[in-house]
Parts: C-alpha cells; structure tokens; sequence
C-alpha cells in the first residue's frame, strides 16, 4: 500500500509542477492551483506544493509559485 500513496504523491506533484510551468512567468497561487486541477484536494496540493519547493523545482515569490531554473530547463528538454 505504501508504494500506490507514494506513486498517488508523484502524480499529484506532476500536475502541480504542469500547472505552474504552463503558466511560467506570470506565476501562481496556490488558491489558482485548487481551481485549476481538478481531482486534487488542497491537503494533496499543499503537499506536493511542498514536497516541489524542497526539490528546488518551485520557487515562491511574493505568494505566487514560479518553476524554478532547473524545472524550465527540464521542460525544455522534454516540453509537455
């Protein structure tokens, strides 16, 4: 059971770090994550919000989630 919560984590992040590379410069926030993904609770957004910013895939400027130099990089690399 442990590996399907970790795997159910590793999706949510994937959406989370979606959502914010697709709005890219603009940013942002984590109320505009809940709106914007659809089947994720704030509980499960917050964590992979979290998990996100100590990877160092996110940053947090003034409220609003930005993807980070290596997350742009990585997108680039492999665009979505």
């Amino acid at each position: 059971m442990a590996g399907r919560s970790s795997r159910a984590e590793r999706e949510a992040q994937a959406r989370v770090l979606r959502a914010v590379l697709l709005a890219a410069e603009e940013g942002l926030t984590e109320e505009a994550l809940e709106a914007q993904i659809e089947g994720l609770g704030a509980a499960e957004i917050e964590s992979a919000v979290e998990a996100l910013l100590a990877s160092g895939l996110l940053k947090c400027a003034e409220a609003r989630l930005y993807p980070s130099g290596a997350a742009t990089r990585f997108n680039r690399l492999r665009p979505l």
